[in-house]
């Protein structure tokens, strides 16, 4: 057998293969279109409508931040630290995520199961007021967490235009000299 009767013979091979490629779609289709009335619904495909469904993501968790030295409780108070956060997030700073990221709860440095509170929650943070007393009010809050088995590092939340130099850093350094706690001074 010669090398063009070979191609010869896989050219009549492959033409037949489509013709009846073609028959047999053209077979489908006529069969598809044909319904009869008497049909079993059991035997007859049955199409199913599909729904547009929405997906919704579960919520995620908030992540809990414990404040200390807020001058009281209430929305007002969390709204300050939600607002401080939101500044830090736009700001650049990730791990702020957004306002509604966090569960801010107020503490008193007083409490009594303020040791349960601290193996129980990972973040804190303390509030540091700009007035004249900031320092020996913020002081006095540190050394009650430091009685009373509260946590060693928090993060210090304050007012966007406080300085760092002065009152931030002097807390700092007292923080961690005399109470060997570790406050976080963001730099801006």
């Amino acid at each position: 057998m010669s090398g063009q009767d070979q191609a010869s013979g896989l050219r009549k091979w492959a033409n037949l293969q489509r013709q009846q490629q073609q028959t047999e779609d053209a077979v489908d289709v006529a069969a598809a279109e044909h319904v009869s009335e008497h049909t079993s619904p059991l035997l007859s495909p049955t199409v199913a409508t599909v729904e547009e469904t929405t997906i919704l993501a579960p919520p995620r968790p908030k992540i809990p931040l414990i404040v200390v030295g807020l001058p009281g409780h209430g929305a007002a108070q969390v709204n300050k630290v939600k607002a401080r956060l939101g500044q830090w997030s736009t700001q650049g700073r990730s791990w702020a995520g957004t306002p509604d990221d966090w569960d801010i709860r107020a503490v008193m440095a007083e409490t009594a199961d303020l040791a349960q509170l601290r193996e129980q929650y990972s973040r804190w943070a303390l509030w540091i007021n700009s007035d004249a007393d900031a320092f020996a009010a913020m002081y006095r809050t540190l050394r009650q967490l430091h009685e009373r088995g509260g946590p060693r590092r928090l993060l210090a939340l304050h007012e966007p235009n406080l300085p760092r130099q002065g009152l931030l850093d002097n807390l700092r350094g007292a923080a961690e000299y005399y109470l060997n706690m570790e406050l976080l001074v963001l730099a801006r």
